[in-house]
């Protein structure tokens, strides 16, 4: 199930609702699971405004509260959507809560994990940590392959795929990051690897923004990134949450990454040397981890421009692809133009 966090065009932003993009992933019909619902406990006889609030408390606009209920709402989102049939004939059906789906382009994407509680970034691609700290003018440290390394970043900086990324007005070299990143859906400590997927809501697209002037003369501090990352709308994510069930295991799908619609960078999820089990493991070790949290995979081997000296501008337009999470796209603009 791709789930996603949506407003249709025309709605109070503040009107968001949990769905499920159904069909192809180029043209989904986005099915509003709240409304499905709420019609259905009206068919059984409810009243309307009871059915709406029940519907909304089961299917609520938080990702977060969602993946809190233990798996029971996607256990109903997929009751639901299994007897939805044809979804175009979805988006001419109504209810309490509206329209029981859309199309793509009568909705403002979210991003689909809201404000997770802790989002932790790994380095878990060799390759990247080869070619990045070269031209940052070192070489990857021993220490890296004794145990997954990560920095953790501001959750804030969250944003979704119809929302435009921010170039912080502090730095002259901002560039893309071809990710993946690894949502907890149970919570859990000390996880062990082969117990990894059953604490896995599932994954989603991830591009971490980073200012790589800024960068390089943070990484001499021997403290970490700071405003290299973690900026207002500096974490693109989306355009779904693709769950567990979906995913293949081990994970190699193909990812590119285009600028203005030009390949500029190609990987395998396959070519990772920390695996999601590993991370997962790691970042559970002594800490609790939440439903929501979000584990970053870091970037792909020749997932970046600093790896391949190409560099982004403002107004540039940066879509990732990852074989069955789908594309992100992302235009970053100076803060204060959009």
């Amino acid at each position: 199930m791709r789930i996603c966090r949506f407003t249709p065009h025309g709605w109070p932003d503040a009107e968001v609702r949990a769905g499920a993009a159904v069909g192809a992933l180029d043209a989904p019909v986005i099915v509003d699971l709240a409304a499905l619902l709420a019609s259905e406990i009206v068919a059984d006889g409810g009243e309307p405004g009871r059915a709406a609030e029940l519907a909304r408390a089961t299917f609520p606009g938080s990702t977060v509260a969602l993946l809190g209920s233990g798996g029971r709402a996607q256990r109903e989102a997929e009751r639901l959507l299994g007897a939805l049939g044809d979804p175009e004939a979805a988006r001419r059906e109504t209810g309490p809560l509206g329209p029981h789906a859309h199309a793509r382009e009568a909705v403002r994407l979210l991003a689909p994990v809201d404000r997770p509680p802790a989002l932790r970034d790994f380095f878990a691609f060799e390759d990247h940590m080869v070619n990045a700290l070269r031209n940052l003018g070192r070489e990857v440290p021993p220490a890296w392959y004794e145990a997954p390394s990560h920095y953790v970043t501001r959750s804030a900086s969250v944003f979704g795929p119809d929302e435009v990324g921010q170039w912080p007005a502090y730095t002259e070299k901002l560039d893309y990051e071809l990710e993946f990143a690894i949502v907890i859906g149970r919570s859990g400590r000390d996880i062990p690897p082969e117990r990894a997927w059953d604490h896995i809501a599932g994954l989603t697209i991830f591009n971490d923004l980073s200012c790589r002037d800024v960068q390089r003369r943070e990484m001499g501090t021997a403290v970490g990134p700071a405003k290299t990352k973690g900026f207002d709308r500096g974490c693109a994510t989306g355009p779904y949450l693709v769950t567990a069930d979906e995913i293949p295991r081990p994970f190699e799908a193909g990812m590119r990454a285009f600028v203005n619609g030009e390949l500029w960078s190609r990987g395998s999820a396959g070519s990772i040397h920390w695996s999601i089990e590993q991370i997962v493991a790691h970042a559970s070790a002594g800490e609790t981890l939440l439903p929501g949290d979000m584990l970053g995979s870091g970037t792909v081997g020749t997932g970046a421009g600093i790896e391949i000296d190409r560099w982004i501008k403002p107004g540039d337009v940066i879509r990732l692809e990852i074989d069955g999470l789908g594309a992100l796209e992302t235009r970053v603009e100076r803060a204060g133009e959009s």
